[in-house]
């Protein structure tokens, strides 16, 4: 029986009614296939692909000063050094629920890291006052870029910081906090400052660039079906939990993994 195409509908996907060539559905199903291993994958390769750093590997590119010096993402980790502290005028029980936090998270982890609370450093006041505008009755707004391109003139690679600001993020503005593994830098705002954010922002220190709502599916850990409805620490918006789910801890543990071999030292 002969199929009048007149009547065939323009949204059928009945392959014998598209009349699309051989080449045409391999580039489809190379396309679908492509798009699940983006959104999805599996436990194994999910280790994998942490400890190949097959995952993040923009997370070693060059990164640049203000003054147009580069130096390699992520070297401060050879110092094994985080330093915590506030900006001026920031009060140390603010800072102090940072650090627990950024040190509870190392700790779980069982990483050779020191994780010091310590006076704000003098360059770094006026780094934090260069990256901070106040605009009258407008909200301060902290521009975390310029902070870090000044950080990297200031003290290179020396150590990785966590730092309190009392003001917004200029970009993006909903953020609570941010966290940058290349620069070692990471900001939290006073206001909404707690050990549960320090911990958040401190895995994202750690290496870990992405939130647990995405890839959607990672098939092997007890996950909820519902990407956006999971409780747990790394989601972008946490739902109450400061636990890290398990996805994410073997995302860090791999990771630093890696780097014991790209390093040729140890962390653990």
């Amino acid at each position: 029986m002969m199929v009048d195409d007149a009547k065939i509908p323009w949204y059928s996907l009945h392959p014998r009614l598209l009349h699309l060539g051989k080449w045409t559905w391999w580039l489809i199903a190379c396309a679908a296939v492509l798009y699940f291993f983006y959104t999805c994958s599996f436990k194994p390769l999910w280790q994998i692909g942490w400890r190949t750093h097959l995952y993040c590997r923009e997370q070693f590119d060059p990164v640049e000063s203000a003054t147009g010096k580069k130096f390699r993402g992520g070297d401060w980790v050879t110092s094994r050094k985080i330093l915590v502290y506030g900006a001026p005028g920031v009060k140390a029980r603010e800072v102090r629920k940072a650090a627990d936090g950024m040190r509870s998270i190392v700790d779980e982890l069982h990483l050779n890291l020191s994780v010091q609370m310590v006076s704000t450093p003098p360059d770094a006041a006026r780094s934090i006052a260069a990256a901070t505008t106040n605009k009258g009755k407008i909200a301060a707004r902290f521009d975390q870029n310029k902070f870090i391109a000044r950080r990297l003139d200031e003290r290179g690679m020396m150590f990785a910081e966590m730092v309190v600001v009392d003001a917004h993020f200029a970009d993006p503005e909903w953020a609570f906090g941010l966290a940058d593994f290349p620069s070692g830098v990471a900001v939290l705002q006073k206001s909404v400052t707690t050990p549960e954010l320090g911990r958040h922002e401190g895995t994202h220190l750690l290496g870990y660039d992405r939130h647990d709502d995405f890839p959607y599916y990672v098939f092997g850990y007890p996950e909820g079906w519902y990407p956006a409805g999971r409780a747990t620490l790394m989601m972008l918006r946490p739902m109450g939990s400061p636990q890290l789910s398990p996805r994410a801890r073997d995302a860090v543990i791999n990771f630093w993994r890696g780097l014991e071999t790209k390093k040729r030292r140890y962390f653990k």
